[in-house]
């Protein structure tokens, strides 16, 4: 079976199957139906809400969450796929197709800067759906990571993309699509760029015009803010791509230290 076969059956899979398919049937089945969010949700919620818990000011363009230590930035986002799960709500079967095209339509090009054994990190990756595209596609090698992989997860592991437990020049390809819940921008990008290998690569897939959302840790005025930062974390722009509310950048040689 050809790799474009294989993912195309898959997800007609997800797409059709009544009640899900695979993982994501598992992931449906955990709905707590006596769970009530605003009695139930973590105390860190009371804080942290959408147009809540956003400090006041702005720093360069961007404005972060007002944490009052990396303990309670961690807690927050971890709520996410927590209350997810819990209320049964995110992984229809039209959801989850919608994401394995857009993740192909991301990865369809890769082939063209690198090989199929190549070490791909995902991070901020949750349930794992482009893990599972990348792994469709035949880049055997791909992973992901996430502060909360939730249960029996079979593409991610538990990982911080604030502090990556990879070695100095390991990857050969960094993505994510969490780059409005990083906790400081800046060490964000450069803690990504001590792991890419000096010829690697990185995408960021990033919201436009991202003005915070309930699980979101930093905010911008404008897009370029955040590209102007990327490229002080990296020598070369290969590709720029515009998607209704999405902008994905694939860039290449991180610049160290």
């Amino acid at each position: 079976m050809s790799l474009h076969l294989k993912y195309l059956l898959k997800t007609m899979l997800y797409r059709y199957t009544p009640g899900g398919w695979g993982y994501y049937r598992y992931l449906r089945s955990l709905k707590k139906e006596d769970y009530v969010h605003e009695r139930d949700k973590h105390p860190v919620r009371n804080k942290h809400q959408r147009d809540e818990g956003w400090k006041s000011e702005s720093r360069g363009g961007l404005v972060y969450r007002d944490y009052s230590s990396y303990d309670e930035y961690v807690q927050h986002q971890i709520q996410k796929f927590d209350e997810i799960l819990k209320m049964g709500v995110g992984y229809t079967n039209t959801i989850v197709t919608t994401y394995r095209k857009r993740f192909h339509r991301r990865f369809r090009h890769l082939p063209d800067y690198l090989g199929k054994d190549a070490r791909i990190l995902c991070a901020g990756a949750r349930q794992g759906t482009e893990v599972e595209v990348l792994r469709d596609l035949g880049f055997r090698n791909a992973y992901g990571i996430d502060l909360n992989p939730g249960p029996n997860n079979r593409w991610v592991v538990e990982g911080d993309f604030m502090h990556l437990a990879e070695a100095d020049s390991s990857i050969d390809l960094f993505y994510t699509n969490a780059v409005d819940h990083a906790f400081d921008l800046d060490a964000f990008f450069k803690e990504h760029a001590r792991v890419i290998k000096p010829d690697g690569y990185a995408i960021y897939d990033i919201g436009v015009d991202a003005k915070g959302g309930i699980f979101e840790a930093v905010s911008w005025d404008s897009d370029s803010v955040v590209f102007q930062m990327m490229l002080k974390h990296f020598r070369r722009v290969v590709k720029v791509e515009t998607e209704s509310d999405w902008q994905w950048i694939l860039l290449r040689e991180p610049i160290k230290g």
